[in-house]
């Protein structure tokens, strides 16, 4: 049995023992958490929240600089790699080019040209982040580029005429026509005889780039005899026409 002062006394040292233990506890959590915050800060690679911009003129001779643009996740680091790129837009590294600034060079002509950033921190490296490309890079100070879009202008198909010749009561021909669509290529031929009223029959047929053909048919009663004459004329689906090219048969008269 405690007497009444024993008593209290263990009272006190059980309930201080439990406050410390407390106390301890708290301390060990809080710990915990400040250590668990700050690895969480430290864990993360940079990531970019607003793309890099160059600086400069695109003309040959003359520097260009990189701007890093923004990123997240304490960036100790930069760095860089300048591409060239096409039209289409299809980037390749120039060789060796991995300072924040660039000098243009007589290569870069026509071409465009962008940076490509990485930024890097404790934790690892970024993926790259590309700025905007620049215009069309001149070849001296004071020039501009001009890009050039190939003409559509349509062209006149091209007709040759090969050959004319009468079997029997039937006329034989071969010509040759050129054209620079898939569409089809009118052919017209016109039979004649001076005193006589003619005749006109008409082909269709592909001309890309170049094809040769025989066509044949009847010769009408009023063509047998003198001076007959074959035209021929091609004409593409825009209207354009080539020059109408003839030939002449003699037949002996009735």
């Amino acid at each position: 049995m405690f007497r009444k002062g024993e008593h209290q006394d263990t009272a006190f040292k059980r309930w201080s023992y439990m406050t410390n233990m407390r106390t301890f506890i708290v301390v060990l959590v809080g710990a915990g958490l400040i250590a668990g915050a700050a690895a969480a800060t430290i864990t993360a690679v940079p990531q970019n929240t607003a793309k890099p911009s160059v600086t400069g003129k695109a003309v040959v001779g003359e520097e260009l600089t990189a701007s890093n643009g923004t990123w997240t996740g304490g960036v100790d680091s930069y760095s860089y790699q300048w591409q060239r790129c096409t039209g289409a837009m299809v980037c390749t590294d120039v060789e060796g080019a991995t300072a924040k600034t660039y000098g243009v060079r007589t290569a870069d002509a026509r071409s465009s040209l962008r940076v490509m950033v990485v930024a890097h921190n404790a934790s690892g490296s970024s993926a790259g982040a590309a700025s905007d490309p620049t215009a069309l890079v001149a070849a001296t100070p004071g020039s501009t580029v001009t890009v050039t879009t190939p003409s559509k202008t349509n062209h006149a198909p091209r007709l040759t005429f090969l050959s004319l010749k009468r079997v029997g009561t039937l006329i034989y021909s071969r010509f040759r026509v050129c054209d620079d669509s898939t569409a089809r290529v009118k052919i017209t031929e016109h039979d004649s005889h001076p005193g006589v009223l003619g005749y006109t029959r008409n082909y269709a047929v592909n001309a890309l780039p170049c094809q040769t053909y025989s066509r044949h048919w009847g010769l009408a009663a009023r063509f047998r005899h003198g001076a007959y004459t074959a035209t021929l004329q091609a004409r593409d689906r825009q209207g354009a026409m080539s020059p109408k090219l003839s030939k002449t048969l003699r037949f002996p008269a009735l």
